[in-house]
């Protein structure tokens, strides 16, 4: 009795430890697919999306191009009722991935913060030890130069130090495109014979976003999108001020 648990304790790890690499090989190509090829790196929710089911109906045309290329395609599998269960991606070995802190509210998709912190150096600070402090600076923090009678928390008052303010803000965005959006990844549903996967995708972004549910097909180890459904869309509307034009500031 003892030797039938032991081994069936080996088959459900062996089993469990496939579907993990199965999860993080689909997750990792999906990402490579949809990541800027001038991101270093990508910011993630850890926090899976919960996978949406398919509403939109596959076309005719669309399940004959389908079987043309696999005859046995599970044309079923698209409208499977969808698992509510979620995954930590902190659990799975995902390249280039930074994870978004989790100490937030998870009612709502997240987006990167809409705030910055201020650091404020000498006005006539040397060039390298500039350029340094910027280049190692932390997410979502500004290097400002100020002059020592300028008031920092009066910028908004001071042209000169406010249009160096938008500046630096602009170009932070420019040089860390990294930090402009969230990625969000559901859980991804393999079919039986794990030819097939769906996974949802989301990119937000501080005041817009998009996403979708993409069917996947591996193809000798790669997986390749072959269709897109439930494509959606998202906007933050301010009735004083266009969203694009907040920015919220946190000194140091």
């Amino acid at each position: 009795m003892k030797q039938t648990l032991f081994i069936i304790s080996i088959f459900l790890t062996l089993n469990l430890f496939g579907q993990k690499s199965d999860i993080e090989n689909l997750i990792n190509q999906v990402a490579k697919a949809e990541i800027p090829e001038n991101f270093e790196y990508y910011f993630l929710v850890p926090k899976s999306l919960e996978q949406e089911k398919i509403d939109d109906s596959l076309q005719n045309y669309q399940i004959r191009e389908l079987k043309m290329v696999d005859k046995d395609f599970p044309e079923n599998f698209i409208y499977a009722q969808p698992h509510n269960e979620t995954a930590n991606w902190k659990n799975y070995n995902l390249n280039e991935a930074k994870f978004v802190s989790d100490e937030y509210n998870y009612n709502h998709i997240l987006s990167p913060p809409q705030t910055k912190k201020i650091k404020f150096v000498k006005y006539n600070i040397d060039p390298k030890k500039y350029d340094s402090l910027i280049e190692n600076k932390e997410p979502y923090t500004l290097i400002l130069k100020k002059k020592w009678l300028w008031n920092k928390k009066r910028i908004w008052n001071n042209k000169k130090l406010y249009a160096d303010f938008i500046e630096s803000w602009k170009m932070d965005d420019k040089n860390n495109p990294e930090e402009t959006v969230y990625y969000h990844f559901s859980k991804p549903i393999f079919s039986e014979n794990k030819k097939y996967a769906i996974i949802s995708v989301f990119k937000k972004r501080r005041c817009n976003g998009n996403g979708f549910t993409g069917l996947y097909r591996n193809d000798n180890g790669i997986w390749n999108k072959i269709m897109e459904f439930n494509q959606i869309g998202s906007e933050t509307i301010s009735t004083h001020i266009r969203c694009e034009e907040m920015k919220i500031v946190d000194y140091e």
